[in-house]
């Protein structure tokens, strides 16, 4: 691992969520371990299988309590990390982002 994946996995309670073994309702299954989470918790990272990074960034766009931050590669899977975001009651799909 590298240095910067393992500071992302410790910012989470528990380490990183491993999903990498999820291949249809991968998407549904993150928004779910999302919404579930405490609210203390400002960051949450998810082990993903190699290979689906434009698929990840395609589907979670703004307007949600979380962002997609980043996500690196490592040995054999890569590391989603989200941060949770403040919700704008004048713009609450984010849109004065672009």
């Amino acid at each position: 691992m590298t240095t910067e994946t393992n500071e992302s996995a410790e910012n989470t309670e528990n380490g990183p969520i491993d999903v990498q073994h999820v291949t249809c309702g991968l998407v549904p299954l993150m928004q779910t371990h999302l919404g579930g989470t405490e609210p203390e918790i400002d960051t949450v990272s998810f082990k993903v299988r190699q290979g689906i990074q434009t698929e990840l960034w395609n589907s979670f766009g703004t307007g949600s309590e979380w962002r997609l931050l980043e996500i690196t590669s490592d040995l054999f899977f890569d590391l989603a990390t989200f941060v949770r975001v403040e919700q704008s009651e004048l713009d609450p799909l984010g849109l004065m982002d672009f």
